[in-house]
């Protein structure tokens, strides 16, 4: 072999190497607020005739929202027969029902109230933002609800917050009105826990941010309906469960 068979090899070697080390980088950079953790030995499979439930844990969940959200929300900003925190709950959860049927294939989705009376053991997740702690419920658990309902699978939420960025950078603007330039970000972030109350087991769990940038002087409905719709397909992206069409693609 010639030094000059050498040298090429040794550049394709290393071309080679940048590439795999770009690539883990570039996989590294992405959803690096999110974690998504599989249960050891989960198998993906399909949701077959499975109903679900939505079940928020989350006391006091956080909406802060730099600009006037009644009016993100299509709401007469001067209507004070309901505050703008109540009117972004009931969104946020029609909006969550509405892109788990619209992506996940089930045959029913709903949100209720869950018994808690139950074990639970704590698993730390770490994300690059945050270290928080997720209660799964113990093996053998059935998930029994309040309203008598059934369901196949249970979408537990908690440590919720949905709005605009909280970084300082946006505050400051927010309090000036000043809305130009560098986009604000819609939010969504929350602890979840999949569980099988079929097989009385955790499917997965994690933390998941999900952003999207506002362009206009307020978030739309389709900046809204985004955020939310990430946040069901990166919960549920290795489950299985996610609707595929003709073609087998999701």
């Amino acid at each position: 072999m010639s030094s000059f068979d050498v040298l090429i090899m040794n550049k394709k070697h290393t071309t080679l190497a940048i590439i795999a080390i770009t690539a883990v980088i570039m996989a590294g950079c992405g959803g690096s607020a999110t974690r998504v953790v599989m249960v050891t030995g989960y198998r993906e499979h399909f949701a077959i005739d499975a109903k679900l439930a939505v079940a928020i844990l989350d006391s006091a969940p956080q909406a802060i929202y730099y600009g006037d959200l009644k009016k993100s929300l299509g709401h007469p900003s001067n209507d004070t027969t309901v505050s703008a925190e109540a009117l972004a709950w009931r969104y946020f959860r029609e909006r969550l029902v509405k892109h788990l049927l619209n992506e996940i294939d089930v045959k029913e989705a709903f949100v209720a109230e869950a018994g808690r009376d139950y074990l639970v053991t704590k698993e730390a997740v770490s994300t690059v933002d945050e270290n928080i702690t997720v209660e799964i419920p113990d093996l053998g658990t059935k998930i029994k609800f309040e309203e008598g309902k059934e369901a196949s699978l249970v979408l537990f939420l908690d440590k919720i917050r949905i709005g605009t960025e909280t970084d300082p950078y946006y505050q400051e603007r927010a309090k000036q009105g000043i809305y130009t330039g560098i986009p604000r970000k819609l939010v969504f972030l929350a602890a979840f826990v999949l569980w099988d109350n079929r097989e009385l087991k955790p499917v997965c769990y994690g933390r998941v941010k999900t952003i999207t940038p506002i362009f206009r002087e307020e978030a739309t409905s389709e900046n809204w309906d985004e955020v939310t719709r990430d946040f069901v397909r990166t919960a549920f992206e290795r489950t299985g469960f996610r609707k595929r069409n003709d073609m087998g693609k999701m």
